[in-house]
């Protein structure tokens, strides 16, 4: 019965990490929906970030999730090319947002979609022009959508290279 209990209690870690078998099975299915799915869940499931404490303040950054994300679909095969908008100058507002640009080739045709995220959520409700504060403000990634965006990982290069 312990034993039991052990592996219930230890079974959520092993799903912790990137599966590039479940990727793979994406890819080559040749569907780009599965591929967004999959997409979608892997942000889900990285959605928490890393907090950082300096002296004064600290806070939650995702950079360390988009970049092992990043790394991790240029070393799978059927990917083209995957990037995220690090280098673009971006408002200090929050909740802020990142696109992620993955290039990938699915049965023969190149296709490249756009990820949109927010990074953090406000505890408030809009109803009609009355935005009441109800809940805490989470430092979580929300997925937002998809979109198909041709030249997207392309720019990203060069605007990290200047």
């Amino acid at each position: 019965m312990r034993l039991l209990l052990l592996a219930l209690m230890f079974a959520p870690l092993l799903s912790a990490a990137q599966d590039p078998a479940t990727f793979a099975r994406a890819v080559h299915s040749g569907k780009v929906n599965k591929v967004d799915r999959w997409m979608q869940r892997e942000l889900h499931r990285r959605r928490e970030g890393q907090r950082v404490t300096t002296p004064s303040a600290s806070y939650v950054v995702h950079d360390p999730t988009f970049d092992t994300l990043v790394s991790f679909l240029r070393t799978q095969s059927g990917v083209i090319d995957a990037a995220w908008d690090k280098c673009v100058m971006k408002l200090d507002l929050w909740p802020g947002h990142s696109t992620i640009g993955l290039r990938v080739q699915l049965n023969g045709v190149v296709h490249e979609r756009c990820y949109a995220l927010q990074e953090g959520r406000p505890g408030q409700l809009r109803l009609f022009g009355w935005r009441p504060h109800v809940r805490k403000d989470r430092q979580t990634l929300k997925f937002l959508k998809v979109r198909e965006c041709m030249g997207f990982v392309e720019e990203q290069r060069g605007l990290c290279a200047e």
